[in-house]
């Protein structure tokens, strides 16, 4: 489970990252546009990179695009969220 949670981490930051150009590249896009974005993003990379934090879990998910949905979720709020949901997990265990 640590190796997904370092994954779905890394994911996020390359997601805060990616989130960040899109500002640049369309500096009049307002706040709910690049929570979309992120949104989108994330998604996106975890679903491409077939990382799931359901699976990692063990929580049974009889799709897993709604287990990359979950997690791109989780990823587009960003890699702070991400951290904190690792340390809870970890001391939980």
């Amino acid at each position: 489970m640590d190796i997904v949670l370092a994954k779905v981490t890394a994911i996020a930051f390359l997601v805060e990252v990616l989130t960040n150009m899109v500002k640049s590249l369309v500096p009049n896009l307002d706040k709910r546009h690049i929570t979309l974005v992120a949104g989108v993003l994330g998604v996106l990379v975890a679903a491409i990179t077939r990382t799931g934090v359901l699976h990692a879990l063990e929580i049974p998910v009889q799709f897993d695009y709604v287990d990359y949905f979950i997690t791109g979720v989780l990823i587009s709020r960003g890699a702070n969220i991400v951290h904190d949901l690792a340390k809870t997990l970890n001391v939980a265990s």
